[in-house]
């Protein structure tokens, strides 16, 4: 089991299209990154996350896809952000598995809470909901609503 430990940074506000955070900020590691927006009082919806041997390029690199930035610009009304995250490795753990088991263990959880992700080449990924009727001896095992990616 890898168990990703992630150290986030402060986010960065994305004030104005073309999107320009402050590149000199975000440090040449590996980590995971994440596009959102923020609405009304304490909504937040996820547009993306990555993963990154060097955060730095790989978010540089991001901002010249044009279907994300697209996607990004064209979503609901709300502020922009950036956050980002650093690896913290454990002995003998190397990058790349720990950024990717990162990585897929945040889509989950945003595509569980029912965000859209753009993760697919600026394509929203595509969610199989599961809905259920329970009896109320059930309410804390069986879910109503979970979504997973399909």
């Amino acid at each position: 089991m890898i168990n990703p430990h992630l150290s986030w940074h402060k986010p960065q506000a994305l004030k104005a299209y073309p999107y320009q955070p402050d590149l000199s900020a975000i440090p040449n590691e590996a980590g995971v990154y994440v596009f959102y927006r923020t609405y009304g009082p304490k909504k937040f919806q996820v547009f993306y996350v990555g993963k990154a041997k060097n955060l730095r390029n790989r978010i540089k690199g991001q901002l010249n896809n044009l279907k994300l930035m697209t996607g990004i610009q064209m979503a609901a009304n709300g502020a922009r952000y950036l956050a980002y995250a650093e690896v913290a490795l454990k002995p003998g753990q190397k990058p790349e598995p720990t950024i990717h088991a990162a990585e897929k263990l945040l889509i989950r959880h945003y595509v569980e809470e029912g965000h859209e992700l753009l993760n697919i080449q600026g394509i929203k990924i595509r969610i199989q909901t599961l809905t259920n009727e329970r009896p109320s001896s059930l309410n804390k095992l069986v879910p109503l609503r979970t979504q997973v990616d399909a």
